[in-house]
């Protein structure tokens, strides 16, 4: 950078400008015609505040219909239809710069007013196309302030000025206009990355001859992928050298290997699960006391909806390391163990036979296989059973049906007269004391 340059950008072109700025200024504050200008700026925006509001609303009504329902909801549309008000003052400014000029004055308040609002209206609408709200402020403050340096006359010189400012890297200049220019490439790059992605992950979601496993695994290469290039793209336009950052990206790629062990085997493991399809979005899994269902694979992790909307997110590696039991990996089909018991008094051929018939009526019990009742035992004051039933619906949840089923042996045993056991205890007393037996 050019310490002379900057000095003289600063005493001579700058002062000179702002010197010529407030002379301008000051001379129409202090004239008719300025005043005149001064009074209709204000006016003109709350003119223009009150055709929105009385003219949108029937522009947006006339729409209905002959617009899809998307295009209308749109943040391009509804933007257009936001900053109406002010279409409508840029309006009003260039038909009261016509009245003044055809008078033989040159109205320059309005002219400086009208060119800044219509370039805000227009930066604005055109943001609107910007996918990423954070980056669509910056650039339209970025466009704005551009825009008033150029009414003001003063970005040939701004420019001029920056373009002296930066760095030599690689035997090139790389001062803040380049910088400028190279950041909006790498913007314009990632948000036609960004809209490619989405049609490629739109693409793949419809895809049937794709599992679902795979189809997570081509969308995460695809987004990675596309935005790779962008940035790769983005950084060589500005002329940023990829082979001397050989040896030091070596280096730091050791380095943060052993750092990163961990989720570089998380991410390693990820993958695996994709490319073997063991566990797949839908599934429902559990690991340790957890059951839940699997809402998304992640480049890290799991998510795992419990039917308690608890969400587990277990890391990728557990799943390849510890032990993981998957309800619905080769059939969604699950059998479910129903344990109950009779008194030693009942008909316990009649109990197990009235309990398979009776699971048969709840909602959500397989036909086939059919109801299974199997005798478990004996126990200290009943007869143990245990009635082993297939659902096929695991992912609705298992309590319902359990529930169902022993709400329904509860009726057909009580109409059936099969007796429930509960707890008793005889007590036999072989020797009274003396005194008992006198009394």
């Amino acid at each position: 950078m050019d310490i002379s340059t900057v000095e003289k950008f600063l005493r001579n072109d700058l002062i000179k400008w702002l010197n010529d700025l407030q002379k301008s200024v000051v001379k129409a504050f202090y004239s008719w015609h300025g005043a005149v200008e001064i009074v209709l700026i204000p006016l003109i925006f709350l003119l223009g505040r009150f055709f929105h509001k009385k003219i949108t609303p029937k522009i947006e009504a006339s729409l209905q219909g002959k617009l899809p329902t998307v295009v209308l909801e749109s943040l391009f549309v509804k933007t257009i239809l936001r900053e109406l008000g002010l279409v409508f003052s840029v309006l009003l400014f260039k038909l009261s710069v016509y009245i003044l000029t055809a008078q033989n004055y040159k109205p320059s308040l309005l002219v400086i007013a009208g060119s800044l609002t219509a370039a805000w209206v227009i930066i604005k609408i055109a943001s609107s196309l910007v996918m990423n709200r954070f980056w669509a402020r910056v650039i339209s403050t970025t466009a704005w302030v551009m825009a008033a340096l150029n009414v003001f006359g003063l970005l040939g010189k701004t420019v001029a000025f920056l373009d002296t400012v930066g760095f030599v890297y690689n035997d090139k200049n790389l001062s803040v206009i380049v910088l400028f220019k190279g950041i909006i490439l790498l913007l314009a790059l990632i948000q036609v990355a960004t809209f490619s992605n989405k049609i490629a992950q739109d693409r793949i979601a419809k895809s049937r001859s794709l599992s679902p496993s795979l189809q997570v695994l081509i969308s995460k290469a695809c987004k990675v992928g596309f935005m790779t290039l962008a940035v790769y793209l983005g950084l060589k336009g500005i002329g940023v050298d990829f082979t001397g950052l050989t040896i030091f990206s070596g280096a730091v790629g050791v380095g943060v290997g052993f750092g990163l062990q961990k989720v570089i085997s998380n991410l390693v493991c990820g993958v695996i699960l994709l490319l073997e399809r063991s566990i797949k979005p839908g599934d429902i899994i559990e690991v340790g006391n957890a059951r839940g269902k699997i809402k998304s694979l992640n480049a890290r992790f799991i998510s795992m909806e419990t039917f308690d909307k608890k969400e587990y997110l277990i890391p990728n590696d557990s799943l390849i390391t510890g032990q993981v039991i998957n309800w619905t990996y080769g059939d969604s089909s699950v059998r479910l163990r129903i344990p109950f018991g009779v008194a030693y008094s009942s008909d316990v051929r009649e109990a197990m036979k009235v309990s398979e018939e009776v699971a048969l009526t709840v909602k959500g019990v397989l036909k086939n296989p059919a109801p299974v009742c199997r005798m478990t035992g004996f126990g200290a004051s009943s007869v143990d059973f245990e009635l082993r039933i297939w659902i096929g619906d695991p992912e609705k949840g298992t309590g319902r049906i359990k529930s169902d089923t022993l709400l329904a042996i509860w009726d057909a045993f009580k109409e059936k007269g099969i007796e429930f056991p509960f707890p008793q205890q005889d007590i036999y007393i072989k020797n009274l004391p003396q005194t008992v037996k006198e009394s």
